[in-house]
């Protein structure tokens, strides 16, 4: 009893020195775009518009900007608090991994200090800062055949994201294989509450369609009109480790031993799912660690749940260390980064704005990345800009346009590729010269993702 007290003070030490490390980088940390973009929609809609109107243009089951909502509208609480807020419910999701997870503690240990666990899915203010704590709860109740606690934190993992849909998709079908094929999921439960659990994750699932389900995108292509392998090479790069081969073979024998370990559904669809929904609908970086906490949920699902030595864990757990082992490698990278150098420029961008009165002048605002620089002010300060967010796809398009008739003072535009500005020459030409940088870096693992940097022009009178 004295040696599992200590282990416990041990767990209590490697979370709290998680919550360190989070919430340093937190208050080192710009928000870019895409965290703008959710913080202004909640900010600036009335609360049914938000839900059943503009969450279908952001392709969001709406769990995240109902509680950015709740936390503007009855708390006032500031922009500055939204990075906080994805770091608590990070924070509980990595407590409810080191406490409770099946794993080795050492696999916990990595696990929580790794790259998407401790930075990416922590520091960075998006919805998937949810996935691994409603998705931790859903394995832990899957785990002790409790099904109405098990549907309600499989609605929950519903409304962090699309991705978190297909995760629940996947360990439900694990839950309805076990009570209708296999019929192990007794436990003394009586079928009023298997009954009320499907009512409860079925209604989770018809809210994601009606909330999510994308708007009218006109002129909107498809992304890849082509299949292309070199995107899933670099997803099992992103997600596991590099080389890709290497990521596939760590992969595969997880998949293995999840399969021989009784539970093939949820690793295989779960896991799968979200590996070919990466691959063929986005690919995008800030989605990839999606994956990793399927693969953490999925593997906890899996986990034998006698105590002891057997080869098949043994060795599970050595894949597990090694792969998490390099991730927290790139997560020590990406904290020393978001100390160091600003991760979006926009905060150095608004401050100047504000100084040299730009807000209250005629100020063009150049594309999406805007939207960063747009939270710091609480109204839409770009006369191209009738709100403060981008609501559709045509918003999109029109705040890209400069139209040469209109006479701006200033004009904001974002260099996302590189250190130089393609536009600069063009804008000369117009008439506008350069008279302040604000530089950004979106970095990931260990390198830069996007630069998200502003330059602003003023209109040479």
């Amino acid at each position: 009893m004295l040696f599992k007290n200590k282990l416990r003070w041990l767990d209590l030490g490697v979370l709290s020195g998680y919550i360190a490390a989070v919430s340093v980088a937190v208050a080192h940390h710009e928000p870019w775009a895409d965290e703008a973009q959710a913080w202004l929609v909640a900010r600036d809609l009335p609360f049914w518009r938000m839900l059943f109107g503009q969450m279908h243009y952001e392709s969001s089951p709406g769990l995240w900007h109902v509680e950015l909502w709740v936390a503007q509208h009855l708390f006032h609480a500031p922009y500055a608090a939204m990075n906080w807020i994805g770091a608590v419910l990070a924070m509980g999701g990595a407590g409810v991994l080191i406490f409770f997870a099946p794993f080795p503690r050492p696999v916990r240990y990595l696990m929580a200090s790794s790259y998407y666990v401790a930075f990416h899915y922590a520091v960075i203010a998006r919805p998937y800062v949810m996935l691994l704590l409603f998705g931790s709860l859903a394995a832990i109740f899957y785990r002790r055949r409790s099904p109405v606690r098990f549907a309600i934190a499989i609605a929950l993992l519903c409304g962090t994201s699309v991705h978190g849909a297909i995760l629940s998709a996947a360990i439900s079908l694990g839950a309805a294989w076990h009570v209708i094929v296999k019929r192990d999921w007794k436990a003394g439960e009586s079928r009023a509450r298997y009954l009320a659990a499907a009512a409860i994750v079925g209604l989770a699932g018809i809210m994601v369609v009606v909330i999510a389900f994308p708007g009218a995108r006109a002129g909107d292509e498809s992304r890849f009109e082509t299949v292309q392998f070199h995107r899933l090479t670099e997803l099992l790069s992103d997600c596991v480790t590099e080389p890709w081969p290497i990521g596939a073979c760590m992969l595969l024998a997880l998949g293995v031993f999840a399969v021989r370990s009784g539970e093939p559904v949820v690793f295989v669809v779960g896991l799968g799912g979200l590996l070919a929904f990466e691959w063929l609908v986005f690919n995008l970086f800030q989605h990839k660690g999606a994956i990793v906490t399927a693969l953490i949920v999925c593997l906890w699902i899996a986990w034998p749940a006698e105590k002891g030595w057997s080869l098949e864990p043994t060795m599970a757990a050595l894949l597990l260390g090694g792969l998490f082992a390099i991730q927290t490698v790139w997560a020590v990278s990406a904290w020393r980064h978001d100390f160091a150098a600003p991760y979006s420029g926009s905060k150095d961008a608004a401050i100047y704005l504000r100084q040299i009165a730009a807000d209250r002048a005629r100020t063009f605002g150049f594309c999406y990345p805007m939207v960063a620089v747009q939270a710091y002010f609480d109204r839409s300060i770009f006369k191209n800009w009738p709100t403060a967010f981008l609501t559709d796809p045509k918003s999109y398009q029109d705040a890209c346009v400069l139209d040469g008739d209109t006479a701006y003072d200033y004009l904001v535009v974002p260099v996302l590729h590189g250190d130089e500005d393609p536009y600069a020459a063009a804008l000369q030409a117009r008439g506008f010269v350069p008279v302040h940088v604000s530089p950004g870096r979106a970095f990931f693992k260990q390198g830069v993702q996007i630069t998200e940097t502003f330059v602003i022009y003023r209109r040479n009178f």
